[in-house]
């Protein structure tokens, strides 16, 4: 008991904190980043073969903007649901029909627009159910973590919803939170408990990223992980380089740099294109080091004639 009180109080605490913070972000930063988010949701396969979609309505402040997706979504042609609150304790998703239905929404006590009622739509969970969800929050970590605000809507709504899919036989729905700069913790643990949900991605302006991905690390730092490893396989022998691998859109290209404190200077030679080559004469000349203590116009030179004899040009 004293553990979940803590839990509790350590998670108001974040909020309060959190709230401030998101006060100070400018509109035109809200609808920059906002975009960037919006270009890589559109680009998700799970959302571009998704029929059946729900979109949270923004607060106006402090949260992604997401007028933009559901506009692109109704015009789609996808079944959109947005979420509609029953006296302060459930929520529903009730399908919203065109754009103009939306622009004749009322503002909620939240300040975000909500529809007056859900007498005459349909509702998710008691038609056809969801393929995936657009999944607000007030932060995110890099364990793929989310605080909500508090009422545990989405926690509860998420576990619904898998349930319905489950008993009609349904793939369950993919869930998509969308976070700001500012909402994404990267040097804090958001503190959780059973009942809390995770989403399958997280999508930052700048990141996107999955708790499924093995350590937590964004999609973008796994794209040439196969090959660097590869690269990592090459070492060089006792001394520190002049000139370092690096790798960068499925090339090796070389960056130098100068030291003066006493360090042995030398130069490592990586092909391009193993296939070119037989791998006796791949292991023979890939392996070359060049080590030298001549001038830097000699050393430049040295590797200008090694590199013409491996690559077959100097450029």
């Amino acid at each position: 008991m004293a553990i979940e009180q803590n839990l509790t109080s350590d998670k108001k605490l974040l909020r309060k904190q959190l709230r401030k913070l998101l006060q100070t972000i400018s509109e035109k930063d809200l609808i920059h980043q906002s975009n960037e988010i919006y270009k890589q949701v559109i680009s998700l396969k799970q959302y571009q073969d998704s029929k059946n979609i729900s979109i949270y309505l923004n607060m106006p402040k402090g949260e992604v903007k997401t007028e933009n997706l559901l506009k692109h979504a109704l015009n789609s042609g996808k079944n959109c649901y947005v979420p509609y609150i029953i006296n302060n304790t459930e929520m529903e998703m009730v399908k919203i029909n065109s754009w103009e239905d939306f622009l004749l929404y009322p503002k909620s006590k939240w300040g975000y627009p909500e529809p007056s009622s859900m007498s005459n739509s349909p509702i998710a969970l008691k038609s056809v159910g969801l393929d995936l969800i657009i999944v607000p929050g007030m932060a995110f970590d890099i364990n793929g973590n989310r605080l909500g605000h508090g009422n545990g809507y989405y926690d509860r709504y998420i576990e619904r919803a898998k349930e319905f899919s489950k008993l009609h036989n349904k793939k369950e729905p993919y869930c998509v939170s969308l976070s700001l700069n500012e909402q994404l913790l990267k040097n804090e643990i958001i503190p959780t408990n059973q009942y809390d949900i995770k989403p399958d991605l997280i999508i930052s302006p700048q990141y996107s990223f999955s708790h499924l991905i093995k350590n937590n690390e964004p999609n973008e730092q796994n794209q040439y992980k196969d090959e660097k490893d590869e690269l990592d396989d090459w070492e060089l022998e006792d001394h520190e380089p002049i000139s370092v691998p690096i790798w960068e859109n499925k090339k090796t290209t070389l960056q130098t740099e100068e030291y003066y404190n006493g360090y042995v200077p030398q130069i490592k030679i990586l092909k391009r294109n193993k296939g070119e080559f037989k791998r006796e004469q791949e292991e023979k000349q890939m392996k070359r080091i060049i080590t030298s203590t001549k001038s830097l116009k000699q050393r430049e030179e040295e590797y200008r004639i090694a590199r013409k004899k491996i690559f077959g040009s100097d450029i």
